[in-house]
């Protein structure tokens, strides 16, 4: 085969929009925006956003709704056995509360040493299009329990999917009056916006 023919075959990727720059910094910015409002926030509050999300995810009907409508649009994996799964959520809870992430974590007084946890910065979230429920749920927790806020990149087979799940996670912060922003995703997900996101 000729140089020719192989670099016909070969695609190219191409550049990001300046629509999809800048939507990924108005997410961006939003995201910050969010952080900002938080970042009195204590242990307690922090933990209790934790267990918002958690519960409003893990509980038998939103699960089960939220895996069916994974696996419908994908054409992926399978509904069954959706009690069981709904658990590792709670998993994912349990061990994050047996955690500290806000002020001092830890002391070590006879080498002199305190440590302190603080937020990382905005985190970007690629999703699977096999399991985007429990990765994001994940991802959720893991932020907020930082103090961090998430903004997702789904995969396209799994997109509307991504959105509902996102629109759980933001009412069950809204419920606790904790800033909806702190979760957000990409409405028109594609690899150089998510590149975009990552660089930022």
């Amino acid at each position: 085969m000729s140089t020719a023919a192989i670099s016909n075959n070969v695609k190219v990727a191409r550049s990001i929009s300046d629509e999809e720059r800048a939507s990924a910094q108005d997410l961006l910015r939003r995201a910050r925006a969010a952080m900002a409002a938080v970042d009195h926030y204590d242990q307690a509050t922090v933990d209790r956003l934790c267990r918002a999300v958690a519960w409003a995810t893990a509980n038998e009907d939103t699960f089960g709704r939220l895996t069916r409508m994974s696996v419908d649009e994908s054409g992926m994996g399978s509904a069954d056995g959706v009690p069981a799964r709904r658990w590792k959520i709670l998993g994912i809870l349990r061990d994050a509360l047996r955690t500290k992430s806000v002020g001092v974590i830890e002391e070590l007084p006879e080498r002199g040493i305190v440590k302190y946890a603080k937020p990382a910065g905005v985190i970007a979230g690629l999703l699977p299009v096999t399991n985007p429920l429990v990765t994001m749920v994940n991802m959720t927790i893991n932020a907020i329990k930082c103090k961090d806020a998430v903004i997702f990149s789904p995969h396209p087979m799994s997109r509307k999917t991504a959105l509902e799940i996102v629109r759980v996670l933001r009412a069950a912060l809204g419920k606790q009056g904790a800033p909806e922003d702190l979760v957000l995703c990409l409405d028109k997900p594609s690899i150089p916006l998510a590149q975009e996101l990552m660089s930022i």
